[in-house]
């Protein structure tokens, strides 16, 4: 049974956030408790049975629906109605475990520290090359990915007000990495990362494309929801001069042409953070254990993307140099 909380407990934001809440939110700081207690008062009606859900989480969907109550119902339905259906992403989370913080320190999925300004979304680089075929699975990959995002919905408001930038490195890229890209498993992945989550998308970088980029960005491009499909997608080669141009280098890692530290280093201190919220991580895996609800309805694909790649399957037969 849910257990409801008997006050509001939700991290004050600095003024410039509460502006940008205010305006493109539609916040509205004498609404939230009414609003929070509506939402409070119909999950215990769907009887989620999960022991504790806090302010916190709630008015990230509040804020990442823009306050729009029906939205922010049928987001966290689908939030642990696609959670439930990926076990081999959300369970077994546990920062300590061995093979786990092998995962964790390929630093395939790594937030950025540093914006221009407090308001502008945070940059978030996903090295799909790095995650090492020899140790773990794709899925290994995407349960890290949802580990950190799980902190960033929790703990780092200007991500849920502003948004987030992907700088996705294809670097070092292969056909095996390619074979693990499953076609059912992706499309869940999507729509957990898209239409079940509050932390907005608000464009797209990518590095380093390969001799088959084609037949990459055919995936990223299929899989985004149709929302996204709006949002800005630049392809940059492998000179970091047009990455520059959008970002400069103070807010990226060494690796990147940047001043910040090196990108080994801000995976060290994600580690870190992993483990310290050890225990939220695995309370939220244990909310999505056990769900009596219907399956979601899956958003339809791209049509340029089934029919680049059938329905089913892998992408086993993709032409990848």
């Amino acid at each position: 049974m849910i257990l409801l909380a008997k006050m509001v407990t939700i991290r004050p934001v600095c003024s410039k956030l509460k502006e940008v809440a205010k305006r493109e939110l539609n916040e509205d700081e004498s609404q939230i408790q009414s609003h929070l207690k509506v939402i409070r008062s119909w999950l215990a009606e769907c009887d989620l049975q999960c022991d504790k859900i806090e302010d916190q989480f709630l008015i990230a969907f509040l804020r990442g629906c823009k306050f729009s109550l029906e939205k922010v119902k049928k987001k966290i339905l689908l939030f642990y109605q696609i959670r439930f259906q990926l076990p081999q992403v959300i369970q077994n989370r546990d920062p300590l475990d061995p093979k786990l913080l092998k995962v964790i320190r390929m630093g395939v999925a790594v937030p950025l520290p540093r914006t221009t300004k407090a308001t502008d979304p945070k940059l978030f680089i996903i090295r799909v090359g790095n995650f090492d075929l020899t140790e773990c699975t794709f899925a290994d990959t995407m349960k890290v990915g949802t580990m950190i995002n799980d902190i960033l919905m929790r703990e780092d408001d200007q991500m849920v007000i502003c948004g987030m930038i992907l700088i996705i490195d294809l670097k070092g890229v292969s056909a095996g990495h390619l074979m693990q890209f499953e076609m059912g498993l992706l499309r869940k992945i999507a729509i957990m990362n898209q239409d079940a989550s509050p932390l907005r998308m608000q464009g797209i970088h990518i590095l380093n494309p390969p001799a088959g980029a084609q037949a990459v960005l055919n995936i990223f491009n299929g899989l985004l929801s149709e929302k996204n499909q709006h949002k800005r997608i630049f392809i940059h080669g492998r000179e970091l001069e047009t990455l520059h141009q959008h970002f400069p280098p103070e807010l990226l890692p060494e690796e990147y042409g940047g001043t910040l530290e090196s990108i080994d280093n801000i995976v060290k201190q994600w580690q870190n953070r992993l483990i310290e919220n050890r225990l939220y991580l695995l309370e939220m895996a244990s909310m999505s254990s056990n769900k009596t609800i219907s399956p979601p309805a899956m958003p339809l694909l791209n049509e340029s993307f089934i029919g680049s790649f059938g329905t089913e399957g892998s992408f086993r037969k993709l032409d990848f140099d």
